[in-house]
């Protein structure tokens, strides 16, 4: 019977805290905009704009990935990834292919950070698999 390791080796190690940090700078911004300006902006946002409360709930799956990874990394990282992807697609639709670079600055920290989580539980052999 083969044991798995839960916390895999030294450079494993490192990919995740890299992984943590980097998804709660990107996540921190959000949290900073919700404690300051959500209760004026919220209210206002639109639900047929793709600039509107569809980019703020895809931004939200994206933190909320990252935090879940912590616990579970599997899962947490496909909600970053899943969100950033969506969160870019988003920004860019929404404004314009002027905005390109900013699409992809703004979701690239969580895919990376959702993307690592993901090596590091396949690295690990954590990662479900199907029975």
């Amino acid at each position: 019977m083969r044991t798995i390791q839960r916390t895999g080796d030294s450079s494993t190690k490192v990919m995740r805290w890299i992984a943590r940090v980097l998804g709660l700078l990107a996540g921190g911004l959000f949290v900073l905009f919700l404690i300051c300006a959500a209760a004026e902006i919220c209210p206002t946002l639109s639900w047929s704009s793709p600039r509107g409360m569809p980019l703020f709930i895809v931004l939200a799956m994206a933190v909320v990935g990252v935090l879940i990874a912590w616990r579970w990394e599997e899962v947490g990282g496909a909600m970053a990834v899943v969100g950033a992807v969506v969160l870019s697609a988003l920004v860019y639709f929404g404004s314009g292919r002027a905005v390109f670079s900013t699409a992809l600055m703004i979701g690239l920290p969580f895919f990376i950070s959702g993307a690592l989580f993901l090596a590091c539980c396949w690295r690990t052999g954590t990662a479900a698999t199907p029975a």
